[in-house]
């Protein structure tokens, strides 16, 4: 039986692709969503609660003798005198904000505010608008804050910082993370449905409305209410769940104005909670469970195992590579995603990794990370070695991959026209090998010209040439001439960087010549405006170790 008739006999019925599709929709929905709002919602509901607690401390500290009359007479803390609650909570209110603004030690300024909101609840006056600081901020004890913080921008350069207990602390940080953040998902939505239920007085007892938000939601029909509740509690459907009650909470905000504050806060949590999901400990966590056994998942190569099931081959993970595995992730099919490098790399900056503007990590993806939402794909790091087409199976190594349709999305190489023994003396720039060839030999050349005694071997050493106009050239001469010129300025003392030669050679008529004309112009006064000599109809007769 061939390949085409045995797929007709036990591909997947048609309900099995619809529920495919409509898992795979759902949660790339969601997926696309927590990462283009998650990150400004996040932002967004630090500067919300910031702004409320620091106004808090500001007016606080303009009357200091009304701040001194709450610790005494309103919400005192049994366990310290007045004076030193009135500093403590205004201090509190004051610094704690700036720092949830900014995203720097997210957790420690949380957890402070939280501890503050919960005082306040307790012996001060029972709101849901506490509750709800208490819940928004605990959630940042847990998770910390989103990619938009200065935790986040510092958090690769800690461990390896002179910082005590920076290394630790990071460790511990996602410890908790990993540990405590399904259970808190978990309290949060039997929080969420205990409240519901006592709207609906299902549920009620002595200082119950002091610790739930039933006020908050007594405006949700009772006739859906305990639905709601139910969903929340086993964490079934909860993002639709969610987001029913985030709309309704939305036209209560704008039918009931004087509930603004509490209500708002309510639908950041339910916007929270509709983009992380149930967690772990739900039924929605278990089908999702069920569904990757099932149709495959990057732990999971069940899809990859069953018959019938297209197999698709990519060879090369570049743009090309991954973008074909991408436009695949609707259909029916098991990708396989192979490249010798387990990251995809953004060529067109490795001339600022080659100059210093940039490290190599700042334009390499793990492919895996790129890939980890596709349930169809998967990746395999080796180098192919060979393809057999009638077999249909690619080689690596001593392993072979069957397919049924082979993408080969393996890129360009720099080329040297028949003159392969160039390659010792001029690296070409397509790898990260490449560039990182090129940083050193251009950092050495400055080194060994400041420790020259002789001026002819220094200018030498000064001059860089490039050859060859493309987009690669053009920017690569332009960087060395701007490292040279600006990058460098009074860090020698023998020699002047900015008196570096930069020269550009083209054998056509002009550089960019696969742009207008007018751009190649302007690209070429700007590279002269820079310093660098550009030489076009000038082709390249030999290169060796002396030049």
């Amino acid at each position: 039986m061939d390949v085409a008739q045995r797929s007709r006999v036990t591909s997947p019925s048609r309900t099995t692709r619809a529920l495919q599709r409509i898992a795979g929709a759902y949660t790339g929905v969601f997926s696309v969503a927590g990462r283009v709002a998650g990150p400004l919602l996040d932002l967004y509901v630090r500067l919300w609660l910031a702004q409320t607690f620091l106004v808090s401390g500001l007016l606080k500290a303009a009357s200091w003798d009304n701040a001194l009359a709450l610790a005494r007479y309103e919400y005192p803390v049994s366990w310290l005198d007045p004076v030193t609650a009135a500093y403590t909570g205004v201090s509190i209110e004051l610094i704690a904000p700036l720092f949830l603004v900014l995203g720097l030690a997210t957790r420690a300024a949380a957890a402070l505010l939280m501890m503050l909101a919960l005082v306040i609840q307790l012996s001060y006056q029972a709101l849901d608008t506490h509750l709800l600081w208490a819940a928004l901020l605990g959630w940042y004890i847990v998770r910390g804050a989103g990619p938009l913080s200065l935790d986040r921008l510092l958090a690769p350069g800690l461990p390896d910082s002179a910082l005590p207990l920076a290394a630790s602390t990071l460790k511990a940080s996602a410890w908790v993370t990993c540990r405590l953040q399904p259970w808190y998902l978990l309290a949060l939505r039997l929080w969420l449905a205990a409240a519901l239920l006592a709207a609906a007085r299902l549920v009620g007892g002595e200082g119950i409305d002091r610790a739930l938000v039933t006020a908050s939601v007594a405006a949700v029909p009772a006739i859906v209410l305990p639905l709601i509740a139910a969903l929340l509690a086993v964490g079934l459907a909860l993002r639709p769940a969610a987001l029913f009650l985030l709309v309704f909470m939305l036209g209560v905000e704008v039918m009931h104005p004087a509930q603004v504050d509490s209500t708002h806060y309510l639908v950041l949590l339910l916007a929270g909670l509709a983009l992380a999901g149930a967690g772990r400990y739900s039924l929605d966590g278990l089908i999702a469970q069920m569904l990757q056994r099932r149709f495959g998942s990057s732990e999971s190569a069940a899809i990859f195992e069953r018959e019938g099931i297209p197999r698709v081959v990519i060879v090369g993970a570049g743009f090309g590579g991954l973008a074909c595995a991408r436009a695949l992730q609707p259909a029916p099919v098991a990708v396989t995603l192979i490249d010798r490098h387990n990251y995809h790399l953004f060529q067109p900056l490795l001339y600022q990794v080659a100059t210093t503007a940039l490290a190599a990590g700042d334009i390499a993806m793990p492919i895996r990370s790129l890939l980890r939402d596709q349930l169809n794909a998967r990746v395999l790091l080796g180098e192919v070695t060979g393809v057999d087409p009638r077999l249909q199976q690619v080689v690596l190594g001593s392993q072979r991959i069957p397919y049924d349709y082979l993408v080969l999305a393996t890129g360009a190489s720099h080329s040297y026209f028949g003159r392969d023994d160039w390659a010792p003396f001029a690296p070409g720039l397509k790898r990260i090998e490449d560039a990182t060839e090129v940083r050193s030999r251009l950092l050495l050349a400055f080194e060994r010209a400041e420790a020259a005694e002789n001026r002819a071997e220094r200018e030498a050493l000064l001059t860089f040439l490039i050859v060859g106009a493309g987009p690669t050239g053009v920017e690569l001469a332009g960087a060395i001439a701007e490292l040279a010129r600006f990058g460098m300025e009074k860090e020698f003392r023998h020699v002047d960087p900015a008196a570096a030669r930069v020269i550009l050679v083209q054998s056509g008529a002009r550089i960019l010549p696969a742009f207008p004309e007018t751009l190649s112009a302007r690209a070429e006064a700007a590279l002269r405006e820079l310093g660098v000599e550009v030489l076009t109809n000038s082709r390249v007769e030999d290169i060796d170790g002396e030049g």
